[in-house]
């Protein structure tokens, strides 16, 4: 009859370690799981944004409201973003890049919550005449 007290006593110590480390590992396979879909996500808002900028021929107004409407539809917040599309301006043939440098946050219990950085850049050539 001791002998079997003690043993609970030692799964239940083992259980409570074993929690301790698999909860932050689960938890950390799905925050990468996210974090993975939500860069999989700017990068594909990115090569689409590369090329309406070169239709429209560089930055402009409609190109930061089709991206901020393209990242809202894959929940991630436009606020939390920066555009950077260099040249401003392009001609004929001319490559324009598309960068989105998104900060999102990632939360292990028990361990850890820091800001990660994704960025996905695009390049697409003008298609305007000038």
């Amino acid at each position: 009859m001791r002998i079997l007290r003690d043993q609970a006593g030692l799964v239940t110590l083992e259980t409570t370690l074993m929690v301790v480390i698999l909860v932050p590992l689960l938890f950390g396979v799905v925050e990468f799981g996210w974090l993975f879909h939500r860069w999989l996500a700017a990068d594909t808002v990115a090569v689409h944004a590369a090329r309406y900028a070169g239709e429209l021929g560089g930055d402009a107004p409609a190109l930061r409201s089709y991206i901020a409407s393209e990242l809202t539809a894959v929940r991630i917040d436009p606020a939390r973003v920066r555009v950077d599309v260099a040249p401003p301006r392009v001609g004929w043939r001319q490559p324009v890049r598309v960068t989105i440098r998104a900060t999102e946050r990632i939360a292990l219990p028990f361990a850890m919550s820091t800001d990660v950085v994704l960025s996905a850049s695009a390049v697409a050539r003008g298609e305007v005449n000038r």
